[in-house]
């Protein structure tokens, strides 16, 4: 399942690593969640979508 547009991607494409770094998780990790490729089923992966889905609200443009 993918949790974001390829549009939505593009946007958080430079978030990765900086999101990684505060869940102590690498980069790819985070990208892996965004993509659909990891199920979100555990409590830093869940928070970790939701951080993501903050940050597409700021950084998105109307």
């Amino acid at each position: 399942m993918q949790n974001f547009t390829k549009e939505e991607l593009k946007i958080l494409t430079g978030i990765y690593s900086v999101l990684g770094r505060k869940y102590d998780k690498s980069g790819k990790y985070v990208s892996f969640i965004a993509k659909g490729n990891r199920e979100v089923n555990t409590v830093v992966a869940k928070s970790i979508l939701k951080d993501l889905k903050l940050l597409l609200e700021i950084l998105k443009p109307e």
